[in-house]
């Protein structure tokens, strides 16, 4: 089975996280160099409880994809959400002063400082492109790498899974948790947004190191357009 059929395959079931279960190990702390590489991802986990508020019930219950989801615009929803995409790898590359993560899903580029003099205010947006998905800030906690990020736009966390059309405020903040070893990686996001959940919440995601490179996603928004008038 060649790549392009595996990566319909995937886009078919991936919403259905959960259906299905890998062997994946136990991540354990390792080196840092082993995040780096391309990676794809392979099981998923989400906190078994989410408490909304009640902004964030109506939030969820109001939830139109075909009309709600910024995706058929080009646009990524959120930073979780391009984690969640079951299908396109990315590419992790350390620097000394920087952190870079190259996503195939929307050709998102991320760039996150290792610069403890900086706050999340004074940096960067993460994605040049893409303002909404906010600022962040990376730094090594032994050997995990930890990014934070804030000054994401209010609009939708999550368009896949179990928290598919759940919602995000401005005043959301996230924690990401990278940690390998050799082959395996686990990124653990935790969610704190007081507007839309009672209480923060994770998604925690294993992927496994693959022999891909990260191809060109090329979006178009004509083409996105066509596919939801079709639906409709």
């Amino acid at each position: 089975m060649n790549r392009v059929s595996i990566r319909l395959n995937l886009v078919v079931i991936g919403p259905l996280w959960g259906l299905f279960a890998l062997a994946v190990p136990t991540i354990a702390t390792a080196e840092r160099s082993d995040l780096e590489g391309v990676w794809l991802p392979v099981e998923r986990h989400t906190s078994e409880e989410i408490g909304l508020t009640p902004a964030g019930e109506t939030a969820v219950a109001s939830y139109v994809p075909l009309r709600d989801d910024p995706n058929y615009q080009c646009k990524p929803a959120s930073l979780t959400n391009v984690f969640v995409v079951p299908d396109p790898p990315f590419e992790i590359r350390l620097y000394d002063d920087r952190v870079e993560m190259d996503f195939e899903y929307m050709d998102v580029k991320r760039r996150v400082p290792l610069d403890p003099t900086l706050t999340l205010e004074e940096a960067p947006y993460t994605v040049a492109d893409h303002p909404h998905m906010g600022r962040s800030l990376g730094r090594y906690e032994g050997e995990a790498m930890v990014v934070e990020t804030a000054g994401q736009e209010a609009g939708v966390l999550d368009t896949i899974g179990p928290t598919s059309g759940y919602p995000q405020s401005a005043q959301i903040r996230t924690e990401e948790r990278f940690t390998a070893n050799d082959d395996y990686m686990q990124v653990v996001i935790i969610h704190d947004d007081p507007v839309n959940y009672t209480e923060p919440f994770e998604v925690s995601l294993t992927y496994i190191r693959v022999d891909f490179e990260v191809l060109e996603f090329g979006c178009s928004v004509e083409e996105a357009g066509a596919e939801v008038r079709r639906l409709n």
